[in-house]
Parts: structure tokens; sequence; C-alpha cells
């Protein structure tokens, strides 16, 4: 990550600077959602250098795939494609109540396009009450 990252990162936009790398990440060989985790794991050790990524964090209720500098949690779903996983995919989210940093959901593999709209309505509920605040759940694709 390069100086302006950083300071993006630390003084603006942390899930912004993220989805920056993220979108720069080409997984290989990745088929199930661990292979995914492990993969954006160590693309984000690389590319953050000093900043703490924690695989499978857990703290009271709240259960992470990834978790970066304790203040932007990234929770991978592979496949969304039936109802069954998006109820679970939202039970999370509403997990992450007391969460005070941001969210970032990462979708990977296919996704239903109809479950998509779905998460998206969800998201939309939490969407800042002023414009200069930042989205509290960001949905990205890879």
């Amino acid at each position: 990550m390069g100086f302006l990252d950083k300071l993006k990162f630390n003084l603006w936009d942390d899930a912004d600077a993220i989805i920056g790398l993220i979108s720069k990440w080409q997984p290989k060989n990745c088929k199930t959602e661990k292979d995914f985790e492990k993969s954006l794991y160590d693309y984000l050790h690389r590319e953050l250098g000093d900043l703490q990524i924690t695989r499978q964090y857990a703290r009271g209720r709240i259960r992470a795939d990834l978790v970066v500098a304790d203040k932007v949690i990234i929770e991978l779903k592979t496949n969304l494609d039936t109802t069954s996983k998006l109820q679970r995919l939202i039970g999370q989210l509403n997990g992450y109540e007391s969460w005070e940093g941001r969210v970032i959901v990462l979708l990977t593999g296919k996704t239903d396009p109809n479950l998509r709209k779905e998460l998206d309505r969800f998201v939309k509920k939490y969407e800042p009450v002023f414009p200069t605040e930042p989205m509290r759940f960001v949905v990205a694709q890879k």
C-alpha cells in the first residue's frame, strides 16, 4: 500500500481504501469460501504491510471472516445462490450492530441477481442519515 493509500485508510475512508485493494486482487484456484478468504488474507497482508489483519475474528457476538486494523470487517460470501444463504448472511450482518467500524460484504463466485437485490435492499436500510457520514455496509463483487 502506497503512502497515499495509507493516508486514505487512516484519515479518510478506510473501507474505500480496502475496496480499492480488493478491485486489484486476483484470486487464483479458489473454489471454496475458505480458499477466497485465505487468498484475500495473504494479499492484504502483502499490500497493507504494517496494518493488523485478523482471520476469523471473534469478539462478543461478532464473528467475521477478516478484520483490518480493528476498523473494517470483511464478510465473504461465495456463491450466494439460495435464500437460506442470504438469510444467514443477513443474520450475520445484524450481529454487527455493536461494531463501530465499517463492514464490507464481498461476494465471490456466482451470485443470484434476485438475492443480490434483496441484499442491496437490506443494506439500504443502513444508509447514513447525513450525506457526510460513511455507509455502514458496503457490498462489493469479485
